[in-house]
């Protein structure tokens, strides 16, 4: 044991060691003009993080240790246990892929910019998350929790140039701290109750805790840690953030960072508040469940609407991240319900599910974040409108993204398939629970969760289609080539891992199982028809289903399909054409579907959500006959309800109340000691007159 303990330090050091060499040798050494050596000690530093998390959560050992330090606070206390070890994992993973993918990425930005500064951020910014993982005092997780929000700040803001970007960051700033200030005041108020900063004193006195008391640290850090994750409403920084950002960035932003507050929220329900561990009553706590879910289903298809009508890739793969942290969300809310009601293996089942589906977001979705990426490094534009006919010039790069698609579209044989199809499972289990309301309520939200995955379907199609398929729609991308290999090696790592957790998910399973000491059965996750057992040795109603024999028996029935039809049909006369031209030779990118024309329907469906305004200018033949038109340019704008009826209000008002403030800004000395003299007058009666 004292070997293991040994060992996971090492590896944890040498870590830390990896990244800090990594951002000062970003700064100290600015003649490496390529960037190539600034990620070199990054990749270094993820294989150590994946080994150390891989150790923690299969050698079933916690690693506990503290640094001592010379300010009030004494100590920087950390802790690495299976819950820890499973985000761990998953930023040493994308990390790796990530930083593989940059060496080249980087060449966007060398003619114009410091790369030195962006290896220092990028280091920094990887760093800080795994130290807010790893922390486990109040001090340490703030500290950190700060460094991780400021270093992606100044990376948001790279692209500093364009007025947008610094519009961008500022929204996101200010988003940032305001999610920071009401985690802290959770943080503080069980500091309160406890006299320690220390998680694990909150740990010991969970059970003492009021119950009150405990729902207004939930109140606060769901708020704080959903301001970062990007629930509705709160999600309004990340559609402006993820685009201004390098794609390599978005994609750690999206991947792992907004994770950070999943990590969170799930350390002050379950670890810090006692919920579910045998001596606090769960039942009194079942709304805090239902607000999960409830917020959960809204984010998600608020999250999939916006995506669907976006023609910027960038912004609809971050509102797409919105989507899936509220079906994140959806499964710890379910969980939470069940163990409201005593269903232990239920509850387990569902956040299974949703850490699962955390698992497989991370992994699809750094995948794609990555393909615009490459999109852009050749073309300067995520624009679809613009593109057209890649999968011709960028194979490789169109095989890899196409992955991401059909993983994130939820289809069978990926990941996404899986963690989603879990999710189903949890909803339809809920006739379990006794309280009929709740039961039927829980309709409402799985239809909404439905709905979203159809909708996330058309999307992925809108961009696959439009941006690979189509024909080019500028001369540009006939000119373009394959991104350099070390784009397609990070793209495509997480590409196998997508196909690999979609044909084999008890790996997935199996890990979280252990991660978390869920122990549920596998062949109620792999092989369950229908609804779920809540005694997990109850297996009656169990079908097996594997998705490697499905998919054995899925590609037999296509190739003796194939087969059937050409001997059925014997030789036939071929006439070769063009991709999508239907036999007319004269087919050209004017007469082909547009992003927004393919998500039309979507729009007139959902008209009152999106509030559209349509400008039709045409231009006649001549001043004399109007009717006979030389063009005509159709133009639709949507509204973002959200900002027009929630943010504008607020910032309107905010500036209307600075504005009489600042009437009291004179620059007369007098006056302003006439102000104080005032107050200090008022508080005195206030003392006086106080019982």
């Amino acid at each position: 044991m004292i070997s293991v303990f040994e060992n996971s330090i090492s590896l944890f050091w040498m870590m830390i060691i990896s990244y800090i060499f990594g951002a000062i040798f970003s700064l100290l050494f600015r003649k490496y003009g390529s960037g190539k050596p600034f990620f070199i000690p990054t990749i270094i530093g993820s294989i150590f993080l994946i080994a150390l998390s891989l150790s923690v959560i299969f050698g079933g050992s916690s690693l506990h240790f503290e640094i001592p330090s010379n300010n009030v606070f004494s100590v920087h206390e950390f802790l690495i246990d299976g819950i820890a070890a499973f985000f761990l994992l998953l930023i040493g993973l994308v990390s790796f892929s990530v930083s593989i993918y940059s060496l080249s990425y980087i060449k966007e930005y060398i003619e114009n910019k410091h790369v030195t500064i962006f290896g220092f951020f990028f280091n920094t910014f990887i760093l800080s998350m795994i130290l807010l993982v790893s922390s486990n005092d109040v001090f340490s997780f703030i500290v950190f929790w700060e460094l991780m929000s400021i270093t992606s700040f100044f990376l948001v803001i790279y692209n500093h140039e364009n007025e947008s970007n610094l519009k961008s960051g500022i929204i996101y700033l200010v988003m940032t701290n305001l999610g920071t200030a009401l985690i802290l005041a959770s943080l503080l108020l069980l500091s309160s109750q406890t006299g320690s900063l220390s998680f694990e004193s909150f740990r010991l006195s969970s059970d003492s805790f009021s119950a009150s008391m405990k729902n207004i640290v939930f109140i606060l850090a769901f708020v704080g840690f959903g301001t970062k994750a990007g629930i509705v409403p709160l999600h309004i920084w990340l559609p402006y953030a993820h685009p201004s950002a390098p794609s390599n960035v978005s994609a750690l932003m999206s991947a792992i960072m907004i994770k950070t507050a999943v990590y969170g929220l799930i350390r002050i329900i379950y670890d810090f508040s006692g919920v579910g561990s045998g001596v606090t009553d769960n039942s009194e706590f079942v709304w805090w469940g239902l607000l999960f879910v409830t917020i959960g289903a809204i984010t998600s298809v608020v999250g999939v609407l916006y995506s669907v009508v976006e023609k910027d890739i960038k912004r609809a793969l971050a509102y797409s991240s919105i989507e899936n942290i509220g079906i994140i969300f959806i499964g710890i809310g379910l969980s939470l319900v069940f163990l409201s009601f005593n269903l232990i293996y239920l509850s387990a089942f569902a956040m299974l599910a949703a850490m699962l589906h955390l698992l497989n977001h991370a992994i699809f979705k750094s995948l794609l974040f990555m393909g615009v990426g490459a999109i852009i490094f050749r073309t300067h534009t995520a624009n679809m409108e613009k593109l057209g006919g890649l999968v011709k010039r960028m194979p490789w790069t169109s095989l890899l993204f196409l992955v991401g698609v059909l993983s994130i579209s939820g289809l069978p044989f990926f990941n996404g398939f899986v963690s989603e199809y879990l999710v189903m499972l949890s909803f339809i289990s809920t006739y379990h629970i006794p309280d009929v309301i709740i039961a039927i309520s829980f309709g409402f939200a799985s239809a909404a969760f439905a709905l979203t995955l159809g909708i996330v379907l058309a999307t992925f199609v809108k961009i696959f289609g439009i941006s690979f398929l189509s024909k080019p729609r500028t001369e540009i991308i006939y000119k373009i080539k394959e991104v350099p290999h070390t784009m397609l090696v990070g793209m495509g790592i997480v590409a196998v891992v997508c196909v690999i957790l979609g044909l084999i998910p008890s790996i997935g399973i199996s890990m979280i199982n252990l991660a978390f000491n869920f122990q549920v059965p596998l062949n109620q996750t792999l092989f369950s028809f229908g609804s779920i057992s809540s005694d997990p040795g109850n297996n009656n109603n169990v079908s097996e289903l594997s998705l490697p024999v499905i998919l054995v028996i899925f590609v037999s029935i296509l190739v003796a399909t194939i087969g059937f039809l050409y001997g059925v049909g014997g030789r036939t006369k071929q006439r070769i054409s063009e991709t999508w031209s239907c036999g007319v030779d004269s087919l050209n990118e004017r007469m082909q579907y547009t992003a927004s024309s393919l998500s039309q329907p979507i729009l007139h469906v959902f008209r009152n959500f999106y509030r559209p305004t349509l400008i039709i200018q045409s231009i006649p033949y001549h001043s004399s006959n109007p009717y006979i038109k030389k063009s005509v340019k159709i133009q639709i704008s949507n509204k973002n309800i959200i900002e027009d009826f929630i943010y504008e209000p607020i910032i309107r008002n905010v500036i209307k109340a600075y504005e009489g403030i600042k009437k009291f800004k004179t620059g007369k000395v007098n006056l302003y000691l006439l102000n104080v003299f005032v107050i200090v007058i008022l508080l005195l009666l206030y003392v006086r007159l106080s019982p």
